[in-house]
């Protein structure tokens, strides 16, 4: 653990902050949505906190949020909702797992890269994701949660390996889900 913050770690916490209050796409509602990812951003970076998970940090640039690091990544809830807002997400391979509604309501995300080494997605991870339309699930992912892609309008296609392990209402019905055969 860290015993002190540099202040570029602060300035750089600040400008994260700033930008995830300017964008707009997640949550339950604008005002909302807005006031609880302000106070949320704001604590981080006052604290000067990326964290997203026990060794799992986040950085936002030009609206693309980088999940990195190693092990799993936070589970977050409607009462303590994720701090971003956010169009394009990367999560590097040597995060375990995407968190519990991580990315729920964001509905401005558009690209979603999910780097091979990946296991989990959980529970509603991505719900209410309207603007999302493809995503590659890899090979590595062997668990997907309920809900993860509910509501997620504008997807119709995903592909996922042969043995992986889908709870209920993973997908909207309107989705076609494909078995790779690896």
């Amino acid at each position: 653990k860290r015993n002190t913050i540099p202040s570029v770690r602060l300035a750089a916490a600040a400008v994260l902050a700033v930008s995830c209050i300017a964008l707009t796409g997640c949550g339950s509602s604008a005002s909302s949505a807005a006031s609880s990812t302000a106070s949320t951003a704001a604590s981080a970076a006052a604290a000067g906190d990326n964290s997203c998970g026990e060794n799992v940090t986040w950085t936002l640039a030009d609206g693309t949020l980088t999940i990195s690091g190693t092990g799993r990544m936070t589970n977050f809830t409607s009462d303590s909702p994720a701090p971003w807002e956010i169009t394009n997400v990367e999560v590097e391979g040597t995060v375990t797992s995407i968190g519990a509604v991580a990315f729920k309501g964001c509905t401005n995300l558009t690209t979603v890269n999910i780097a091979d080494g990946v296991e989990y997605i959980e529970a509603g991870a991505f719900n209410g994701c309207t603007a999302l339309t493809d995503i590659t699930i890899p090979e590595s992912v062997g668990y997907i949660k309920t809900g993860a892609f509910k509501d997620c309008s504008a997807l119709t296609s995903v592909t996922i390996r042969d043995n992986c392990r889908l709870d209920m209402n993973v997908f909207p019905t309107t989705v076609e889900v494909n078995h790779s055969e690896g």
